[in-house]
Parts: structure tokens; C-alpha cells; sequence
């Protein structure tokens, strides 16, 4: 009987050698997944309010330009990566970005362009591993961010 590994390189077509590193960003991925579903989840049901502001549309965008970031990732598209990571570098200096008006709030805008850039420097250079590591870079960054934002929020409301 053939190995899982063996059964799957077969089927997809993928040779042995980039079975391992696919199967590692598949976990990634969907450690991704299942930690975004949780969030979601926790959010509970979205509101039958009014219609969603410009922040959270923006916000969706970005969330589309880190699905093709991750996309890539897992077919190992390089084009796919570097253009998702510029995508994001760019989208950070939109208005609609600057939801604070604050120095951590502008450091850490930078600090995500930063970490952008280098995704996109991985992708051109068409490193895999160090793409990975920087998107794990990337993520942070936003978790960071939206954390500092949250807590700015819940500290001065009216400063949103």
C-alpha cells in the first residue's frame, strides 16, 4: 500500500521533493483558516445594520490581497505573492488606512510596509522558505496592529 505522501504526488502531480514543503504550508494554511474561522465565529453573526462603513470594506480588500498572498504560497506562485505583498504595501498608504492618528499608529504602518517589501523581495528571488517566513511576519504585524487599535479604541473611543 503506497504512502499518503506517495498517493497524493501521484494524484496532484507534485514531485517528491515538493511534497514536504507543500504539506508544510498546507498546515500553515490551515492553522490560517481555522484560526480565522474562530474569530469569525466568536464574532457571532454580522449585524443587520447599516451598510458597512469604508474601514471595514477596505478592510475586506486586505483581506483578498492576503488570500493571494497565501495562495501562492501553497501553489508556490511567485508572481502570485509578490504581487499580493505589493498589493498590501500600497494599500498601507491609502487614507483609508490611517484609521489612527498617532506615532505607534504611523511606526507601525512602516514596520508593515517593512515586512510587505520583504515578502516581496522572497517572492522575486523565489525563495519559498523565506516568503513563508515572511508572510508569518506580515501576519504578525496586522495581529499586532488591529490589537493596538482595539485597545486605543476601548481606551478613547471618540479618537477612533
Amino acid at each position: 500500500m503506497r504512502s499518503c505522501r506517495q498517493a497524493t504526488t501521484k494524484t496532484w502531480g507534485w514531485s517528491d521533493r515538493a511534497a514536504p514543503r507543500l504539506a508544510a504550508v498546507g498546515v500553515a494554511a490551515a492553522a490560517c483558516v481555522a484560526g480565522a474561522v474562530g474569530l469569525r465565529a466568536a464574532a457571532g453573526p454580522p449585524a443587520a445594520g447599516p451598510a458597512p462603513d469604508r474601514v471595514a470594506v477596505f478592510m475586506r480588500a486586505k483581506l483578498a490581497h492576503s488570500s493571494a498572498v497565501l495562495e501562492g504560497l501553497a501553489l508556490e506562485d511567485f508572481d502570485l505573492i509578490a504581487k499580493g505583498a505589493q498589493e498590501l504595501s500600497l494599500a498601507s498608504q491609502d487614507s483609508s488606512w490611517q484609521v489612527l492618528q498617532t506615532e505607534d499608529y504611523a511606526r507601525q504602518s512602516a514596520e508593515f510596509r517593512r515586512s510587505c517589501d520583504g515578502l516581496g523581495r522572497a517572492a522575486k528571488e523565489k525563495n519559498l522558505d523565506a516568503a513563508a517566513l515572511a508572510w508569518m511576519d506580515v501576519t504578525m504585524k496586522c495581529v499586532q496592529c488591529h490589537r493596538y487599535v482595539r485597545d486605543e479604541g476601548r481606551e478613547a473611543p471618540a479618537a477612533r
